[in-house]
C-alpha cells in the first residue's frame, strides 16, 4: 500500500480533532507556519493540508485573520404525518424554537414567476420573502408565492396564516449561492444551497401556495420524517 502523502495526514489529525470537539467551531487554527514546524514539513505541505480542510468543509478562512474551524450545519427535523401530509403539532414547536426569532418580513410584492403560476394556476402571484436566523446569522431565504395577497404575521408564518393546509409534493436540490444569497444570508460566493421547492394545497386539493426556501448548506441540514 503506498504511503499516505504528508498533507492528507496532517489533515487527517486536524480532521479528527476536529469531530471529536477538541478543536471547536470558532477556534483559530494554527498559523501555516506553526503548522509545518509541528509536524516537520515544508510550508507549501501545511498550506495544502489546510486547503484539503476547506475543501471537507471543516474550515474557513478569513481574510487578515486566519484559519478557523467551520461551524458544523445544525440538524433540523421535521415530522410529516403520512396520513395527512400535515406537519405534526410537536415537531411544529420544535421548529420554532430552532428559530426563535421567528420569520422575519424582507419584502412582499406582486411578480411574474411562471413555475408559480404554472402550479397555481393564475398569472401575477403575491410572493412574500421571509428570512429565519439561526442563532442571530441569517440561515433561510424563503419566497412564498400565493393567488392573493395575505397579510403577514410574524408569530405565525406564512403558513400559520394559511391553517389548513397539507403537502402536495416538495423537491430538493442543490446550488451554488447567487447575488441574493450573498447579500441576505451573508453567503460567502460558492457557498453550497440547499434549495426546498414545494406546494401545498388545501383538505380539497387546490394549490395555495408556492414555497423556495433556499437555506445555507453550511449552517442547516433538515431532516423530514414520515413516521
Amino acid at each position: 500500500m503506498p504511503r499516505e502523502a504528508r498533507y492528507r495526514a496532517i489533515a487527517r489529525e486536524l480532521s479528527r480533532r476536529i469531530e471529536t470537539g477538541e478543536l471547536p467551531p470558532g477556534e483559530r487554527l494554527p498559523t501555516e507556519d506553526a503548522l509545518a514546524a509541528e509536524h516537520g514539513v515544508h510550508r507549501l505541505t501545511a498550506r495544502q493540508a489546510m486547503v484539503e480542510l476547506r475543501r471537507a468543509g471543516l474550515v474557513e478562512t478569513r481574510h487578515g485573520l486566519g484559519s478557523f474551524v467551520r461551524r458544523q450545519a445544525r440538524r433540523v427535523e421535521v415530522g410529516i404525518d403520512p396520513a395527512t401530509r400535515r406537519h405534526r403539532p410537536a415537531d411544529l414547536l420544535e421548529l420554532a424554537e430552532a428559530f426563535s426569532d421567528g420569520e422575519e418580513l424582507v419584502a412582499t410584492a406582486s411578480v411574474r414567476h411562471p413555475v408559480a403560476e404554472r402550479h397555481l394556476g393564475a398569472g401575477e402571484v403575491h410572493e412574500i420573502t421571509t428570512l429565519l436566523r439561526s442563532a442571530g446569522t441569517p440561515a433561510i431565504l424563503s419566497r412564498y408565492h400565493l393567488r392573493d395577497a395575505l397579510p403577514f404575521d410574524p408569530r405565525a408564518g406564512v403558513l400559520g396564516a394559511l391553517k389548513d393546509f397539507r403537502y402536495a409534493w416538495h423537491a430538493i436540490s442543490a446550488e451554488l449561492a447567487d447575488l441574493d444569497d450573498q447579500e441576505l444570508l451573508a453567503a460567502e460566493p460558492g457557498t453550497a444551497m440547499l434549495v426546498r421547492e414545494g406546494l401545498v394545497a388545501d383538505e380539497a386539493g387546490r394549490p395555495l401556495c408556492h414555497i423556495v426556501r433556499r437555506c445555507r448548506g453550511d449552517m442547516i441540514a433538515f431532516v423530514t420524517r414520515y413516521e
